[in-house]
């Protein structure tokens, strides 16, 4: 066992011996293949030390235009609407007004009987003539020192009075005859021919409805967006299956202070004749908004009292305050310094620090949202 272990002794001396004499002799290559792995060794590891910030996925910022759909139910009124009133009292011996009847300015609605006041002016007629001749007659003799001034004066003053009581008579008359204000449709009478009615008694409805006027309330934080002539779509149940364009036609001048909404008055052309006043409408309108920024609602974040977002510059991130201003089918609107285009982090932004490097994972697809 001895000689064993001497033999394996010398085995091992004369292993190394021969490997430190093989070293020796080709000593030179090894200094060379040294040399070239230390020349390689940063080369290699450069690319892991290069990126050391946390990886991030940006998208960019986007220009939107704060539109906004608002809807509404108004209450239509005719261009023109009245109620129709007698003009005197007396009895009614024709009555031209039915539902729907549609009339001119100046057609005749209903007629009272006027006997009288036929009469009354038959007779101004009369004394009018009468004072005409006498005063002609005095300013004849007057002009030829016949007749005292006085007396010219006297038929002077009788012929405008008779003038005027012809007026009179005429304008009595004339209140028999109910006639249309403006052109304009009639509703349901209220009284028949042949009833006796007094001075203002209610006659029926009569309406311009050319044109229909609907009336609504706005939110008071909606004012600024409106404004005369905006086009509104609008539709009513009375009408089942169509809408009809219009614009804002009127602004009330004050805001509600119990409801803070402001009256709102839109038109819809009725050349038809579809539309009714007093039916509802629902009504459409696109207010115009301001131009701002919007992000990806994974990039907003809340942190110490404050929305923020992540803006990568020059590889690095920096915290960008904003405030939200509405959400929007994935994306947020918010106010802030935010160009378009900005690369805004929308993932990996656990681990982010203000002034931090940031690996960009998806450098070639920015400005995809």
């Amino acid at each position: 066992m001895q000689k064993i272990a001497i033999w394996k002794q010398l085995t091992m001396s004369a292993a190394l011996i021969a490997g430190t004499a093989l070293a020796w002799h080709f000593r030179a290559e090894l200094a060379t293949l040294w040399t070239g792995a230390q020349a390689a060794q940063p080369q290699d590891s450069a690319p892991a030390t290069a990126d050391t910030g946390p990886p991030v996925i940006v998208s960019d910022v986007q220009a939107v235009s704060d539109d906004l759909t608002f809807s509404v139910i108004g209450t239509s009124f005719a261009l023109r609407s009245i109620t129709l009133r007698a003009p005197s009292g007396g009895e009614i011996t024709s009555l031209a007004i039915a539902p729907g009847a549609k009339f001119a300015a100046g057609d005749t609605l209903m007629q009272l009987d006027d006997s009288d006041e036929r009469l009354a002016v038959a007779l101004a007629e009369a004394r009018l003539d009468r004072a005409t001749s006498e005063r002609n007659r005095y300013q004849t003799l007057q002009d030829t020192g016949a007749a005292a001034t006085a007396r010219f004066e006297e038929a002077q003053t009788e012929f405008k009075v008779a003038r005027i009581e012809l007026d009179k008579a005429r304008a009595d008359l004339a209140d028999r005859t109910l006639r249309a204000p403006f052109d304009g449709v009639t509703g349901l009478a209220l009284v028949e021919a042949g009833d006796r009615i007094a001075t203002d008694d209610a006659i029926g409805s009569f309406d311009d409805r050319s044109r229909i006027l609907v009336e609504f309330d706005l939110p008071e934080a909606l004012l600024g967006r409106i404004s005369q002539g905006l086009a509104v779509t609008a539709t009513t149940p009375a009408v089942e299956g169509r809408s009809f364009e219009g614009k804002i036609t009127a602004i009330d001048s004050r805001v509600d202070p119990i409801t803070r909404t402001a009256r709102i008055r839109a038109e819809i052309d009725n050349t038809a004749d579809r539309l009714r006043p007093g039916a509802s409408f629902a009504l459409r309108l696109d207010l115009p908004g301001k131009t701002y920024p919007a992000v990806p609602e994974l990039a907003l974040q809340f942190s110490s009292g404050a929305l923020h977002v992540w803006r990568v510059a020059d590889g690095k991130v920096e915290q960008v305050e904003v405030r939200l201003v509405r959400r929007r089918a994935g994306m947020v609107v918010v106010d802030g310094p935010l160009s378009t285009g900005d690369p805004i982090v929308v993932e990996g932004t656990q681990r982010l620090r203000p002034g931090i490097p940031v690996t960009v994972l998806n450098k070639t697809g920015v400005g995809n949202s």
